[in-house]
Protein backbone atom coordinates (compact mmCIF):
# COMPACT_ATOMS: atom_id res chain seq x y z
CA UNK A 1 0.00 0.00 0.00
CA UNK A 2 3.16 2.25 0.86
CA UNK A 3 4.56 1.49 -1.77
CA UNK A 4 1.63 2.17 -4.35
CA UNK A 5 0.91 5.70 -2.79
CA UNK A 6 5.01 6.66 -3.14
CA UNK A 7 4.54 5.83 -6.55
CA UNK A 8 1.41 7.48 -7.41
CA UNK A 9 3.17 10.71 -5.49
CA UNK A 10 5.90 10.44 -7.79
CA UNK A 11 4.29 9.87 -10.77
CA UNK A 12 2.38 13.07 -9.76
CA UNK A 13 5.69 15.37 -8.97
CA UNK A 14 6.34 14.45 -12.66
CA UNK A 15 3.32 15.12 -14.04
CA UNK A 16 3.47 18.46 -12.52
CA UNK A 17 7.17 19.58 -13.19
CA UNK A 18 6.73 18.42 -17.13
CA UNK A 19 3.60 21.41 -17.49
CA UNK A 20 5.92 23.48 -15.69
CA UNK A 21 8.29 23.90 -17.82
CA UNK A 22 6.30 23.52 -20.98
CA UNK A 23 4.66 26.35 -19.41
CA UNK A 24 7.77 28.61 -18.53
CA UNK A 25 8.59 27.72 -21.93
CA UNK A 26 5.74 29.16 -24.15
CA UNK A 27 5.39 32.28 -21.75
CA UNK A 28 9.14 32.92 -22.27
CA UNK A 29 8.35 33.56 -26.07
CA UNK A 30 7.09 36.72 -25.16
CA UNK A 31 8.60 39.61 -25.01
CA UNK A 32 8.19 43.82 -24.38
CA UNK A 33 10.31 45.99 -26.17
CA UNK A 34 10.85 49.86 -24.64
CA UNK A 35 12.35 52.85 -26.97
CA UNK A 36 13.91 55.52 -25.63
CA UNK A 37 15.33 57.16 -28.84
CA UNK A 38 12.76 59.61 -28.47
CA UNK A 39 13.36 61.12 -25.31
CA UNK A 40 15.28 64.09 -25.07
CA UNK A 41 17.52 64.37 -21.38
CA UNK A 42 18.57 68.04 -20.85
CA UNK A 43 20.67 68.76 -17.54
CA UNK A 44 23.86 70.11 -16.50
CA UNK A 45 25.77 69.10 -13.16
CA UNK A 46 26.75 71.73 -10.22
CA UNK A 47 29.87 71.29 -8.43
CA UNK A 48 31.76 73.69 -6.26
CA UNK A 49 33.96 76.35 -7.41
CA UNK A 50 36.19 76.49 -4.48
CA UNK A 51 37.34 74.73 -1.69
CA UNK A 52 37.03 76.33 1.86
CA UNK A 53 38.57 74.32 4.75
CA UNK A 54 38.55 76.05 8.41
CA UNK A 55 41.20 74.60 10.64
CA UNK A 56 41.04 74.94 14.30
CA UNK A 57 43.78 77.33 14.45
CA UNK A 58 46.38 75.74 17.16
CA UNK A 59 43.15 75.93 19.47
CA UNK A 60 43.06 73.53 22.32
CA UNK A 61 39.30 70.90 22.79
CA UNK A 62 38.69 70.16 26.09
CA UNK A 63 38.18 66.97 27.08
CA UNK A 64 34.43 65.12 27.55
CA UNK A 65 36.07 62.83 29.32
CA UNK A 66 36.49 63.39 33.20
CA UNK A 67 39.32 61.23 35.18
CA UNK A 68 37.83 60.28 39.16
CA UNK A 69 39.99 60.64 41.76
CA UNK A 70 38.42 57.64 44.09
CA UNK A 71 35.81 55.05 43.47
CA UNK A 72 34.84 54.83 46.99
CA UNK A 73 31.14 55.14 46.97
CA UNK A 74 30.89 52.51 44.51
CA UNK A 75 33.19 49.84 46.30
CA UNK A 76 30.88 50.40 49.75
CA UNK A 77 27.77 50.30 47.81
CA UNK A 78 29.13 46.89 46.15
CA UNK A 79 30.36 45.51 49.55
CA UNK A 80 26.71 45.96 51.01
CA UNK A 81 25.69 43.35 48.99
CA UNK A 82 27.96 40.52 50.49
Amino acid sequence: MMNAICKLGFILALTYSLVSIAHAQETSDESVEYDFEEDVIDGSTKSPEELYIKGLGGSKINTLITIRKDFQKEIVKSAEGI
